[in-house]
């Protein structure tokens, strides 16, 4: 029987007082990495899953305070000779850059916070703990890391629990799909006639500076009359570094490779680019290893990024389309490169759709509907009845 079993008896009601959730020490940050292994190491074992963390917590995005450890305690019991306290339930948070837009308003950078790695001990489940950590998480993030007396905006998070349980907190369920495209070796590839430019670590900072001046002037621009308020987390490129540090920590772990081509760029015929910036996920088996596209830009094209087809269809021409075909061409040979399942791009845009057919005509829209659920919640002030918040680019990147 585990030590944890045993101190079962003595567990806290969910509700009492004494119950707190507090930031991690670095001693707890490692025993919390431990009770979460099982679920979140993936292939790796638990070693390198706790090297992996650790270089993750070195980002540029995860240092100073970019990411806290969060731990359910009960203070009655003091820490123990090690300076830990004994975890009810944990979670993450990371510090993200982001943008709001009220009403016909610009676009105000802002700072939000991505919610992940949410866990209760299998010895602690059922008591209603994990809840607890959320209503308190909740009230924390109000204004946590705001300048003073400043009230955070929105913060977000991905459910593998279905889409009952963190809505059922404030978090709402916005959608979630993806488009799926096979792998394709380079002598069954088209390029349609655009020429492609594979995307090193250097090429990204100019094009995510460019990509935030492109999404500030879409957030500007309203697509339907019962949205209040616009938000966007922003697609930097230290957002994109911590990406890739997970894929080139897992790539030089498990393929003893470092994945050098960091997403695929084309021109349209009247010169502007379209480019997506991807990463390669390793699952718990190779059956579970895909290419996503974490993010995908047209200059331009302000309907990328968006889910209304009207939007999309005003701006509509064919080279644009066959620049987000190009693309698309790249990162299905980089899947094959890479030995993965599947090439897959979240909540595409209507053009985006159209491009994808074009490649694979026989690729369709996935609604999740149990795991990687984009959620919300909405910290700011109250909105008027029948109003509701948009969630502009909510796309891989995002994702924590």
């Amino acid at each position: 029987m585990s030590a944890a079993a045993m101190d079962t008896p003595s567990l806290p009601a969910s509700s009492s007082p004494t119950l707190q959730l507090v930031p991690a020490n670095d001693p707890e940050f490692v025993q919390s990495s431990i009770m979460n292994a099982p679920s979140w190491k993936g292939p790796l074992n638990l070693d390198d899953y706790l090297e992996r963390e650790a270089h993750l917590r070195k980002t540029d995005l995860n240092r100073h305070g970019g990411i806290t450890a969060w731990i359910l305690v009960d203070t009655v019991h003091p820490p123990s000779q090690k300076g830990t306290r004994r975890i009810l339930a944990s979670c993450e948070t990371l510090r993200k850059r982001a943008l709001v837009a009220r009403k016909d308003g610009p676009a105000v950078e802002t700072i939000s916070h991505g919610i992940g790695s949410v866990y209760c001990p299998e010895a602690f489940r059922g008591r209603g703990y994990a809840q607890r950590m959320l209503t308190e998480l909740a009230h924390i993030l109000d204004t946590w890391q705001q300048r003073e007396g400043e009230k955070g905006d929105f913060t977000v998070l991905w459910s593998d629990i279905g889409k009952q349980f963190y809505a059922r907190r404030g978090w709402t369920v916005y959608p979630s799909t993806h488009i799926s495209l096979s792998p394709r070796s380079d002598s069954d590839r088209s390029q349609h006639g655009v020429s492609v430019q594979l995307l090193s670590p250097g090429d990204l900072e100019e094009l995510c500076r460019n990509d935030e001046i492109l999404l500030k002037s879409a957030m500007a621009k309203r697509t339907s009359p019962d949205v209040h308020v616009r938000v966007a987390l922003i697609p930097d490129v230290v957002t994109m570094q911590w990406h890739h540090a997970r894929e080139e920590f897992l790539g030089m772990k498990l393929c003893k490779r470092y994945p050098s081509r960091k997403g695929a760029l084309a021109k349209t015929t009247d010169g502007r680019r379209a480019w997506c910036v991807w990463t390669r996920t390793f699952g718990a088996t190779p059956q579970e290893n895909l290419l996503n596209i974490l993010r995908l830009v047209v200059e331009g094209e302000e309907a990328i990024g968006h889910t209304s087809l009207e939007a999309a269809m005003n701006k509509y021409d064919e080279a644009t389309e066959t620049a987000i075909a190009a693309i698309l061409e790249a990162a299905k040979l980089e899947a094959s490169n890479w030995g993965m399942t599947s090439v897959q791009v979240w909540n595409p845009s209507p053009l985006t759709v159209t491009a994808a057919k074009k490649v694979e005509p026989s690729s369709v829209i996935v609604d999740r509907d149990d795991e990687s659920l984009a959620s919300l919640r909405w910290h700011g002030e109250i909105l008027p009845a029948s109003t509701r918040v948009e969630w502009i680019a909510n796309e891989k990147y995002a994702w924590c």
